[in-house]
């Protein structure tokens, strides 16, 4: 009985051990059958476009970008015909392949190695070399075979033959930078070796100036060796070629006139300065007739590969575009609008004189002064503008600021209304000429100016009115300048005018708030500054220079900056008086009086701007004194 109870034991063993046995057969088997009918049934399509892409090899060539070209026709940005060698990444031996490229393209071993691996941009294929020598391309092209997943692609190098002319308005290309590349890359299948818009309009119109990528789609050995093109492949399209608005020579000429006037000044005692801006604009429809921000640099560093010295050195310090990046304080400049304002608020009329003595005592203060810059005549309007009396703005501001303060309104109450309330309103008044508000140029990474709101001080009125409480780029300054000029219209500025053979528009919006006797007043003011002999530019464009007869009108600012010996010069202006073609701001930091620093880089602009002598304007618009 024991024997058969042992007996039924190791039976019943067995059963359990067969039915183990068979569940470990059985539960895979299923598996593995249910597994199969999904990769046949259901995921056939996407296992077959595996197996293709095993054996089709796919990459992007890049576009030529379209050319850059003045108003003239001349080409100041082009592409011409070089050739890159690319790799794509698998899982095959790297050695051998860097070790031929190694000799062929004169790269360390150990680099190509490396930039074989990974590159760091997350694609399959990685740049290897640009602008491949004829050498280097026949050897790789005889030894394909040898040099698995590489290859020859066209590719362009991006020329600029003016050397730095307009170099803060073409901006220059680089390579994609790595927030780009998932864009750029993977979904717009563009090659990691494609150089993008960094600045400029290279940089704002990118998108049109890149064109479209090419496809090469070959079929490849086990090697990844291509064997043949298939149907799938077509060219690249070359991008839209660019017509800007200014002309190069004319840009060049501006530019040299600061890079003159710098050194000049540099010569002369001025050692701080290391920046000056101008620019010009048709005011009637805002397209920029020159843009310079000194210094320079060229754009063809980043076409060649701009070494670190180069770089620190020579781009480092001119990569900023001043005229639409730093904001600065303006100055005397701002009376214009001033006058405008005060006028707007009736604060002032038009023909009321007020006095001068070379200084205002603040009335309800402790005999707090503030000084105008020289003593001057009872002065209207048009005479404060052209002889830039501060006194006379220092009185309108607080007339249209009410101070003193009404009835028993306190002090503390006063600063904290309607102080505030009338900056506010300036404000808004100086937005309408597109000052502290974006002007809509189409240039990348514009900077707005403002006007300082913060110190809580009863002078925050006066020193605003002068320009000393506000800060606004020389760009903003020329949209306002050519507002002055044609008659109290805003446009937008602008340095292309067509993309791809089509014509862009612009509109101006007409400005609220100011009064066309107003303004035709201020015009006068800014006439006698620069043609009556006691307006602040008439030496610029009179007296031991050769007259001018193209009529201009412009108003000077020294704006104090805190640094003893460093203000900044300033000039605004425009050209004819009647019809005017031509509106200007110019800026040197550091610069001093403004009519003595920038004042010859504003004579040379204008004196370029119109080679013909235009009639001369009667002199009796000054009117009686």
């Amino acid at each position: 009985m024991d024997r058969d109870a042992k007996d039924d034991e190791k039976w019943a063993e067995c059963q359990r051990r067969f039915r183990a046995l068979w569940i470990l057969i059985i539960v895979p088997a299923v598996i593995v059958v249910f597994r199969l009918g999904d990769m046949q049934c259901r995921r056939s399509a996407e296992y077959l476009a595996a197996g293709a892409r095993n054996r089709v090899d796919t990459f992007s060539t890049p576009a030529p970008r379209g050319r850059i070209m003045d108003a003239m026709g001349h080409v100041m940005a082009y592409d011409t015909p070089s050739f890159s060698v690319i790799y794509a990444r698998s899982d095959r031996p790297i050695d051998a392949v860097a070790k031929r490229l190694s000799r062929v393209l004169r790269v360390p071993r150990t680099e190509l190695t490396r930039l074989l691996k990974e590159d760091g941009t997350g694609s399959v294929h990685t740049l290897v070399a640009s602008r491949v020598s004829a050498r280097a391309v026949s050897y790789i092209r005889e030894h394909q075979s040898e040099l698995p997943g590489v290859r020859i692609v066209s590719d362009s190098i991006r020329n600029y033959p003016d050397a730095d002319t307009a170099c803060h308005i073409l901006g220059y290309i680089n390579a994609i930078p790595r927030h780009r590349i998932e864009q750029l890359v993977t979904k717009e299948h563009f090659p990691p070796s494609t150089r993008v818009g960094w600045a400029g309009v290279e940089g704002y119109y990118d998108n049109a100036l890149r064109g479209k990528p090419g496809r090469i789609v070959m079929e490849v050995d086990s090697r990844n060796v291509p064997l043949h093109a298939l149907p799938d492949c077509h060219d690249a399209s070359k991008g839209a070629d660019l017509v800007l608005t200014l002309s190069h020579t004319y840009e060049r000429t501006v530019q040299n006139l600061l890079a003159a006037q710098v050194h000049y000044l540099k010569a002369h005692g001025h050692r701080g300065i290391d920046h000056a801006m101008a620019i010009a604009m048709n005011p009637q429809d805002g397209s920029i007739l020159a843009l310079a921000s000194y210094p320079y640099y060229k754009p063809q560093w980043f076409s060649q590969g701009i070494s670190y010295q180069t770089y620190q050195n020579g781009f480092a310090p001119a990569e900023r575009n001043w005229v639409t990046q730093a904001p600065i304080a303006p100055g005397s400049t701002m009376k214009p609008l001033t006058a405008l304002f005060a006028y707007n608020q009736h604060a002032i009329t038009l023909k009321e004189t007020i006095d001068c003595n070379g200084a205002l005592k603040l009335p309800n203060t402790d005999g707090t002064t503030i000084r105008c810059w020289t003593r001057h005549d009872p002065l209207d309007m048009a005479h404060a503008i052209a002889e830039s009396c501060d006194v006379y703005f220092y009185q309108a501001s607080l007339r249209y600021g009410r101070w003193p303060p009404r009835g028993n309104e306190r002090t503390s109450t006063w600063l904290k209304t309607d102080r505030p309330q009338t900056l506010h309103r300036l404000e808004q008044y100086s937005r309408g000429f597109g000052l502290g508000t974006g002007t809509g140029i189409d240039l990348p990474e514009e900077e707005i100016g403002y006007l300082n709101d913060s110190s809580l001080q009863l002078t925050d009125l006066p020193y605003t009115a002068i320009g000393q409480n506000e800060v606004y780029t020389p760009l903003e300054l020329a949209v306002y300048t050519a507002a002055l000029a044609n008659g109290g219209y805003r446009v937008t500025p602008h340095v292309v005018k067509q993309v791809g053979g089509v014509n862009l528009r612009f509109k101006r919006y007409p400005i609220a708030g100011i009064d066309q006797v107003a303004l035709r007043e201020v015009q006068r003011g800014m006439w006698m500054a620069c043609n009556d002999p006691l307006g602040t530019a008439y030496s610029t464009f009179h007296g031991a220079h050769r007259d001018v007869a193209y009529a201009p009108a412009g108003k000077t600012g020294t704006a104090e900056t805190g640094v003893k010996g460093f203000d900044n010069a300033v000039f605004i202006g425009y050209a004819p008086y009647h019809h005017p073609r031509i509106a200007i701001a110019i800026v040197v930091p550091g610069g001093g009086h403004g009519a003595d620093s920038t004042g010859p880089i504003a004579r040379g602009m204008l004196d370029r701007f119109f080679p013909h002598k235009a009639p001369a304007i009667s002199r009796n618009i000054t009117g009686k004194r």
